[in-house]
């Protein structure tokens, strides 16, 4: 094996896991942006005063719309178009949450805490391949920033059992999209178009979805349900 030959396998093994501590560190900053629209929403009472429930019922409606919209042409966005995108959701995300469950802004803090965790423990161990060890961490690591963060801001026991659900809950979304991030990270080698910061860009926005995406899913597969009952009553 010639020199050049070393150094690209070395690359190979290495910038997979830069990319995929760049995508953790994207997704929590979103998560953390989230928190601070909810906590700025709450706190300028903006929703209370000026906004009416079926205007929120809406923005949550267009919130699954592009969400939804969104992962399914993920690849075909550039990264300008994609950063936008990922700006909207959030706000969105944000707005929504404020006026459905302040307690939304202490759950994205603990998960943002989590992926952060796992940028680093990443990063630092330079650890990309397997799938038990880094969902085993973040899981953990999620469970332990739950207690911290909601013993510090004594939270309510709802927040409690909220959010290390959503730590459970967003660790299996993660294991899921393991073979989309894997994706992303073939797009890195072999298109010209695509570089690291994009690719991490777009993995960053399919974990963040993750959860619109499941429940759309859901809601679809209710509807289905509901009409396959209703249907079977049809003389």
């Amino acid at each position: 094996m010639g020199p050049l030959a070393a150094i690209r396998i070395r690359q190979i093994a290495f910038i997979p896991a830069t990319m995929l501590s760049l995508t953790y560190w994207y997704t929590a900053l979103g998560l953390w942006c989230t928190a601070g629209i909810i906590w700025l929403t709450l706190y300028t009472h903006f929703l209370i005063t000026y906004v009416q429930p079926v205007v929120v019922l809406w923005i949550s409606t267009l919130l699954l719309g592009l969400g939804y919209g969104a992962i399914t042409c993920l690849s075909r966005f550039g990264t300008v178009v994609a950063t936008l995108i990922y700006i909207a959701i959030i706000t969105l995300t944000g707005v929504s949450l404020a006026y459905l469950f302040s307690g939304g802004a202490t759950i994205f803090v603990i998960v943002g805490i989590m992926f952060s965790l796992n940028a680093l423990f990443i990063f630092y161990l330079n650890i990309s391949s397997g799938l038990f060890r880094p969902l085993i961490f973040m899981a953990v690591s999620g469970i332990i920033a739950a207690i911290v963060v909601n013993s510090l801001v004594a939270s309510s026991t709802l927040v409690w059992i909220v959010s290390v659900l959503t730590v459970l809950v967003w660790t299996l979304i993660t294991a899921l999209e393991k073979s989309t991030l894997h994706g992303y990270a073939r797009m890195l080698y072999h298109s010209e178009f695509s570089s690291l910061s994009r690719c991490a860009l777009f993995g960053a926005l399919t974990l963040y979805l993750g959860i619109i995406n499941a429940v759309v899913t859901l809601c679809r597969y209710i509807i289905l349900m509901i009409l396959e009952i209703l249907l079977s009553f049809r003389p």
